[in-house]
């Protein structure tokens, strides 16, 4: 069995809890409210990249090129557009961070009855700040670099159906996917 576990390390989002969501800094949305490859996320005094890059990787027994979505601590001269001669846009929040949850996601993949890939990944991040919520969410399509932007609330009610993994699978594999939503609120 291939096991892959792809979540982001809840070691960095704990350490967010309590301080200012400063900001938020990703391409212009011009047609929808998505960004393609990363979005920077500018909490307290320090820069995180979240992004969703393809990689060769093996995708349930074949080597493809799919979308692998990261979070980690970076340089404000790491968080540029993927595109050229493209300005990235600050989206202000100034508010403290009273709450996150995380979407993850498990997909396995079994063929004659014995589990053939066990995979893990994180699908959204959810910030409460000010009284409000933004998400931060990996696209379903396995090979999109898009990153979905919402601002509201419920918002990991409005993450888009894991049933989506179960489409377009050969008659002898069967295709499971659930989630677990980690909330971390002050205490």
């Amino acid at each position: 069995m291939k096991t892959s576990d792809m979540r982001f390390d809840m070691g960095i989002i704990r350490g967010w809890l309590g301080k200012v969501f400063v900001k938020y800094k990703c391409d212009a949305f011009d047609f929808t409210n998505s960004v393609t490859q990363i979005v920077g996320l500018y909490v307290g005094e320090e820069v995180f990249a979240l992004t969703n890059k393809q990689e060769l990787v093996d995708y349930f027994g074949t080597d493809e090129d799919i979308a692998i979505s990261k979070l980690f601590k970076a340089e404000e001269n790491q968080i540029k557009s993927a595109f050229k001669s493209v300005e990235m846009i600050s989206t202000p929040i100034e508010e403290k961070i009273t709450a996150i949850k995380i979407v993850n996601e498990r997909q396995k993949l079994t063929k004659n009855g014995v589990v053939t890939h066990d995979v893990w990944l994180t699908r959204a991040v959810v910030i409460e700040a000010g009284g409000r919520e933004i998400s931060f969410e990996k696209d379903v399509v396995p090979f999109s670099e898009e990153i979905t932007i919402r601002r509201g609330y419920d918002l990991v009610n409005k993450c888009a159906d894991e049933s989506e993994f179960l489409d377009g699978w050969d008659n002898n594999l069967v295709p499971e996917c659930t989630r677990e939503v980690i909330e971390i609120t002050e205490k």
